[in-house]
């Protein structure tokens, strides 16, 4: 026989073995006792909660040959054949690939036509929400009043999608994310009924990973099983999941407490020496950033985590505010989004790395020079030469840039040839009230202006004229039609061509002849 994967073989089979839906196996029990079924269910709540294998339940209860009952035999021809999917009187539809309206009138035909084996029906619809407008227009009627002998049960992720006509037809019945404890509790028995053994943080881990779903939760522990046999350690399943460990976390939150960035880095490092996934070590500081405020809110009761996980958040709910906390947040959460489109995920993670560990931007920047407002200067004389753009306040400081410009950009090249090639076609033009650098690009140079807005090239920007000039700046870009043309952009416009090794050095690229 070929094998079968841990999270069909530990199915609940009865209702007293569903985990975590207390609330609804005594509704169900309740209606079968006292005969107040209805005649459509509809089963919402997140994946791997149980919504399918109480379905098949339901059926197993209404058909055994000792019901209906609460307690179906599980043994009985009927309760095995629902068991293992070959009842002709339980149908399971897969509305993700049958969701037309022609499956639908095929139903409403079969429907009418009395059960073979059982004393039900029972057609359990899953994923109802990917039905089609035309089909659920189609499953109205029969839903609504269906034969005696019918139920339905619809089983859904996002309740939300089903039209109210039809979830206003049925009972419906939320399931909720299984608690930690629960989930843990019932691992212990998986492992102990199939023979492997499995440290107590390796199975706080898979837990918390599977997010309340029981379903996902098994199914980890399946594949740590193939990757490592029966005996499996905390750092087995680091390495197979690519999670961030309790350790890496609070480690984390330690070095940018203390504004200590080249720690951070080097755990980011180390992790990735490990082999753990930066995606997955994004998302698992965050959540755990998340821990950390919600202890210092002093809201336990939605921490579902072990004791002395939670002993250790107070700790460091210590460490900060809650304004900070929010910062770190966004910061990482940012920092999650953007490294699905940036090519180096590794790169984003550390630059929100060096960020968090800086502190908020208000207490760390230098303080700007104090911009007074004067009155208009007197017009000067024209003269032959370009005028030169002038700052309206912090001439100093945009004094130094201006003189430090060409190194900026080279120590920019160095770092970064996409944000190089856009800020050369820039100047600094003035430092803004808010103590920020304006770049500006020549009108039809927008492009370039967008690309240095990039989260990416911006902050390698601004590490760059930190490195030249010795204090940190922001940057903004903006378009102005003032600005005197680059030498580059004065040839393009004559239509003339430019120098090969012009744009040799512009590029950092070498001339190829061909043979």
């Amino acid at each position: 026989m070929s094998y079968v994967a841990l999270y069909r073989k530990w199915r609940s089979q009865n209702f007293d073995e569903v985990i975590g839906q207390e609330p609804i196996i005594q509704t169900l029990k309740n209606a079968i006792k006292n005969n107040r079924l209805a005649h459509a269910y509809l089963f919402s709540g997140p994946r791997g909660t149980g919504k399918t294998s109480v379905a098949r339940i339901l059926a197993k209860a209404l058909n055994c040959k000792d019901g209906p009952t609460t307690k179906p035999c599980g043994t009985c021809d009927r309760c095995t054949k629902i068991r293992d999917g070959h009842s002709v009187d339980v149908i399971e539809i897969d509305a993700a690939s049958n969701r037309g309206i022609d499956e639908i009138r095929d139903l409403r035909e079969k429907v009418r036509y009395a059960p073979i084996e059982g004393r039900y029906k029972v057609y359990i619809i899953d994923e109802v929400h990917m039905l089609t407008s035309e089909a659920f227009n189609a499953l109205l009627k029969t839903l609504e009043e269906p034969p005696s002998h019918t139920i339905f049960v619809l089983a859904t992720t996002e309740p939300q999608k089903v039209p109210a006509t039809i979830s206003s037809r049925c009972q419906r019945l939320d399931f909720s994310r299984i608690p930690l404890k629960l989930v843990v509790g019932h691992l212990r028995d998986v492992a102990k009924g199939e023979g492997f053994s499995i440290e107590d943080e390796a199975l706080n881990i898979v837990a918390r990973t599977s997010e309340g779903s029981m379903r996902d939760g098994i199914s980890l522990l399946d594949q740590l099983v193939s990757f490592c046999g029966k005996k499996i350690s905390k750092d087995d399943v680091i390495m197979v999941l690519g999670t961030a460990d309790e350790e890496f976390l609070f480690s984390m939150v330690e070095a940018i407490s203390s504004g200590d960035a080249a720690a951070a880095l080097s755990l980011v490092e180390k992790a990735v020496a490990d082999g753990r996934s930066i995606p997955q070590i994004t998302r698992d500081v965050v959540g755990h950033i998340r821990y950390i405020l919600l202890a210092k809110m002093g809201i336990k009761s939605i921490i579902d985590l072990t004791k002395e996980y939670m002993e250790r958040l107070k700790a460091d709910a210590d460490r900060f505010g809650v304004d900070r906390l929010k910062e770190l947040i966004k910061i990482f959460s940012k920092a999650e989004l953007d490294m699905k489109w940036h090519p180096h995920g590794r790169l984003v993670l550390e630059v929100a790395v060096v960020e968090a560990a800086s502190g908020k931007e208000e207490v760390r920047v230098e303080p700007q020079p104090k911009v007074e407002h004067k009155p208009e200067p007197k017009p000067v004389p024209k003269s032959t030469s370009k005028p030169e753009v002038v700052s309206s306040g912090g001439s100093d400081l945009l004094f130094r840039i201006k003189e430090n410009w060409d190194k900026a950009l080279q120590s920019v090249k160095a770092k970064s040839l996409s944000g190089f090639v856009s800020m050369h076609e820039g100047i600094p033009l003035r430092i803004s009230d808010s103590g920020k650098l304006v770049i500006a690009f020549k009108k039809g140079f927008s492009f370039h202006k967008e690309r240095l807005e990039e989260a990416s090239n911006r902050n390698v920007v601004e590490a760059s004229i930190e490195e030249v000039i010795g204090q940190k700046l922001q940057i903004e870009c903006t378009v102005s039609d003032d600005i005197p043309d680059k030498p580059a952009q004065k040839a393009a416009q004559a239509g003339k061509s430019v120098n090969v090794n012009s744009v040799k050095d512009l590029f950092a690229g070498n001339i190829v002849r061909g043979k």
